[in-house]
């Protein structure tokens, strides 16, 4: 308890709602930061699906190209299935993520690391949220017990009046 008054002094908390609204504002910075967090983890996982097909797609482009020339043939198939599987594969990751033009790998590498520098930023700043976040609620909880203790308490020695009266 006495942490905790220490840590309402130290904050100049003067009030249990200066410290829910102080909690409140903590825990939605903390929830917009994992949310950014998370959206970078998406991106930067599509930046490297994509990656990873642009290369299979070049480097398979040669075969699927001397496929379509020999008539789609069935012979030629056996012969490169690995590689027109990929290919295939490849074209249709575009598809699904609506890429109409190929972007170059270098661009996305150069995206792909300012998306992991920005990601790591925020989530510096959401383990610091987090944990005031956590500090501002456990002092929350520790002034609510107090509260709550001094509450019953007074009912006690209120029931303890009524009985001696």
């Amino acid at each position: 308890m006495s942490k905790t008054l220490l840590f309402l002094r130290d904050h100049k908390i003067e009030s249990l709602e200066q410290l829910n609204r102080l909690a409140a504002q903590k825990i939605s910075e903390r929830d917009d930061l994992l949310a950014s967090v998370q959206q970078s983890e998406r991106r930067l996982a599509v930046i490297g699906t994509l990656k990873k097909h642009i290369i299979n797609y070049s480097k398979t482009r040669p075969i699927y190209e001397e496929y379509r020339k020999a008539g789609y043939s069935k012979k030629f198939l056996e012969a490169h299935r690995e590689e027109i599987t990929i290919h295939k594969a490849a074209k249709a990751a575009f598809d699904e993520l609506g890429v109409k033009k190929l972007p170059r790998v270098k661009d996305l590498s150069i995206e792909y690391a300012e998306v992991l520098a920005a990601k790591k930023q925020a989530y510096a700043e959401y383990r610091l949220a987090k944990n005031d976040a956590q500090e501002l609620l456990i002092a929350h909880q520790n002034i609510a017990s107090l509260y709550e203790a001094e509450r019953k308490e007074e009912d006690q020695k209120r029931r303890k009046d009524e009985q001696s009266h």
